[in-house]
């Protein structure tokens, strides 16, 4: 990313002597000097992000950088490459654009009649009424009017080599194609071209009024190529005649094109604190070395590195041996295991409806049979035992009371037999009840 920093420092450099230019220059007479500022700022301003003033810089510990290197194949195109490809495409298309201009120029020096004098050599074009120059070539119609006054006027450009400015710019052109400040310079410079062939054109005809109405009056004749001086620029001839017409500036206004030193130093203040480069070149003033012994003791361990990326491991093709099969035993038939049938009583079930309740069997003594005095009687002896069945509701058994004879008798005591038990039906929940006892 270095070319791009070094690329956008030049031409913010060369945006600021230009505009140094329009604010201070651009209405003097000096044309010389305006035409020098013009070409070493379009040189300092590619220069100075080469130099720097180490001792402007602030004293940082060494750290180490460690860069990380990816491989290529893996890595996707990032902004880095597009804006590279997007520059080196505008690059060719101008610089192709040039070498077609050039071609064709060529091709008209050798198709032209040609007339050598003095130096340079004069290409008169049929049917046509421009008039341009280009190094020692002099081009210029058959019906162009007032020949002597153009050739003049041409030959101011191809004494000072004014096509040697046009290309410098075509090729800082090429460079800088994105830059608008290079255009806006380029049409400058060519214009303070047409005030110096103006200028002196007019000291030869000693009359500036008669070579104003000249270009007037020849000011819709065709121009030539862009990359030569052409004496017909009718977007110019407004700018000309108002040039030819001002006052020469004072040798105080030379004063004013010292601007271009702190504009210099500015800008090598800037390119040494503002961009953290590492591809300046010259250092004029560097660091003392106490500074930097001071700065190398006061080491700050460097932060971690970041986490390079995951890089694909290398495989390479191995070819291994088949590994040896043994055939092993199969393994013995699985032995079926003998389960215990285990049988549960069936589950008792309740019945749904009502549940009887519970007989408790309640059994009392045999009643107290006392002999009736009067009567001799038997009596008769005490019923069966009630069945002790516990699904069946005992009754309750009552037992009847001898007859009784009005007339008393006197008693006999019988034998008597081994106790009976009575058994009554008592429910858990009612009382049991008390036998009566027979009289």
């Amino acid at each position: 990313m270095n070319w791009l920093h070094y690329l956008l420092e030049a031409n913010i450099y060369l945006a600021v002597f230009y505009a140094g230019y329009c604010l201070f220059l651009n209405r003097e007479t000096h044309y010389t000097l305006n035409r020098v500022y013009l070409l070493l700022s379009c040189f300092i301003s590619f220069l100075l992000p080469l130099v720097q003033v180490g001792i402007l810089k602030p004293t940082v510990p060494d750290t180490i950088s460690v860069e990380y290197i990816t491989s290529t194949a893996t890595q996707d195109i990032g902004i880095q490459d597009i804006l590279f490809y997007a520059y080196l495409l505008g690059s060719m298309i101008l610089f192709g654009l040039l070498l077609f201009k050039l071609f064709k120029l060529i091709k008209i020096t050798q198709t032209a009649n040609k007339i050598a004098d003095k130096g340079y050599k004069i290409v008169l074009l049929e049917n046509s009424n421009t008039a341009f120059s280009f190094f020692s070539y002099l081009f210029i119609g058959s019906k162009t009017e007032g020949i002597n006054t153009i050739i003049r006027h041409e030959m101011v450009h191809i004494r000072q080599k004014h096509t040697l400015d046009v290309l410098f710019l075509e090729f800082i052109k090429i460079i800088n194609w994105f830059n608008p400040f290079v255009y806006l310079l380029q049409n400058s410079l060519k214009t303070v071209h047409e005030y110096l062939a103006d200028e002196q054109t007019a000291a030869f005809e000693n009359d500036i009024l008669t070579y104003s109405s000249f270009l007037v009056n020849n000011a819709y004749g065709l121009g030539g190529s862009s990359i030569a001086p052409s004496f017909f620029n009718y977007n110019l001839l407004k700018k000309r005649i108002i040039m030819l017409n001002r006052k020469r500036s004072g040798n105080l206004a030379r004063l004013k094109y010292l601007v271009a030193v702190p504009i210099c130093a500015a800008a090598l203040c800037a390119s040494t604190l503002g961009f953290s480069k590492t591809y300046a070149l010259v250092d004029l003033v560097p660091q003392h070395p106490d500074t930097i012994i001071k700065a190398k003791l006061l080491k700050v361990p460097p932060p971690p590195p970041p986490a390079p990326h995951a890089k694909k491991p290398h495989v390479t093709d191995v070819k291994l041996m088949p590994p040896k099969v043994t055939k092993r035993p199969p393994p013995p038939p699985p032995v079926p295991s003998k389960v215990k049938t285990v049988k549960f009583p069936p589950p008792i079930v309740k019945p749904a409806g009502k549940v009887r309740p519970k007989v408790k069997v309640v059994r009392f003594p045999p009643p107290i049979i006392k002999p009736d005095v009067k009567t001799s009687k038997k009596i008769p002896p005490p019923p069966p035992e009630p069945p002790t069945d516990a699904k069946a509701a005992p009754k309750a058994i009552e037992s009847t009371p001898p007859p009784v004879s009005e007339k008393p008798s006197t008693p006999t005591v019988p034998a008597q037999k081994p106790a009976s038990t009575f058994s009554i039906g008592v429910s858990e929940k009612s009382t049991p009840s008390k036998p009566t006892p027979v009289q």
